[in-house]
């Protein structure tokens, strides 16, 4: 079966927010600036980014770990100047917000 298939069969996820309020938004805002320069990121513009959190039931909690990860990625790239070496490094941030039970709900890494 196709990927557009599949996903025309499967349940689409609910809308929990219209819009985010005004203070999640200005959060999203500063990850989304300094994860300027990931691909996964910078692939998308802020408002199509940003409009996925409304489908979260939990925004603040998803935003939080999004503000640990701007955190981390900023601090540890600070001096690293390799384009490469940054995207691994913001791809093991990623794996490890991820808790694999159940369905890659995100999380808070220790």
């Amino acid at each position: 079966m196709s990927a557009g298939k599949l996903k025309d069969i499967m349940p689409k996820r609910p809308r929990y927010y219209d819009d985010l309020p005004g203070k999640l938004r200005d959060k999203l805002a500063k990850v989304y600036q300094t994860l300027q320069d990931v691909p996964y990121i910078n692939k998308q513009q802020f408002d199509k980014w940003q409009e996925r959190f409304c489908y979260s039931p939990e925004p603040e909690r998803e935003i939080a770990i999004w503000e640990w990860l701007a955190k981390e990625y900023e601090e540890q790239t600070a001096s690293i100047q390799n384009q490469r070496e940054k995207n691994r490094i913001f791809k093991r941030l990623l794996s490890k917000s991820v808790d694999y039970e159940p369905l890659g709900v995100r999380k808070l890494p220790e």
